[in-house]
């Protein structure tokens, strides 16, 4: 997070972030006029290389002891500028059982399914286009919460290579 503090008038310390002009990674990759199979191999790798830099990011403050709290696609912005993805929006202190942690990595692996699809890959709209891997997706394919979003995008994409697929599968 990137700003300054300052103290008000009570002796406060009161921290002043500093504006980032862009847009939204999601934005981003929903506005991508691509077909899929040209977006993963001409535009995915870049946008991967950046993301694995929001995923650094995330590590550091885990190091520290903190979390983001907050982390989906569109608590990322991209610099207009500078083209560097930052993190947004973040919640710290709620409250967690098991591991403090879970929360965080649970959202960083939703945005890299969203980001190998070109954006969600719904059950609903798979249906809706009659697509040929709609007969082979069985429960285990699809997000452990959002149960109409795919996570084996590999039935859907077969040209996704299987060590990426693998990690989808987590979530």
């Amino acid at each position: 997070m990137h700003g300054y503090w300052i103290e008000d008038k009570a002796g406060n310390v009161v921290r002043v972030h500093n504006f980032i002009a862009g847009i939204t990674l999601h934005h981003h990759v929903e506005n991508i006029n691509l077909d899929h199979q040209t977006y993963f191999y001409e535009r995915f790798p870049g946008i991967l290389k950046n993301f694995m830099e929001c995923i650094e990011a995330i590590r550091f403050i885990h190091q520290q002891g903190e979390k983001h709290g907050d982390i989906r696609r569109d608590h990322i912005l991209i610099n207009r500028r500078s083209g560097l993805y930052r993190w947004i929006d973040f919640d710290f202190y709620y409250r967690h059982r098991e591991n403090i942690y879970g929360y965080d990595l649970f959202g960083l692996g939703n945005i890299l399914v969203f980001l190998a699809g070109k954006g969600d890959v719904l059950v609903p709209e798979l249906k809706k286009n009659g697509h040929p891997a709609l007969q082979a997706l069985t429960q285990e394919d699809v997000n452990i919460v959002f149960h109409n979003r795919v996570a084996n995008l590999k039935k859907v994409y077969p040209y996704i290579p299987e060590s990426l697929n693998r990690v989808l599968m987590h979530f």
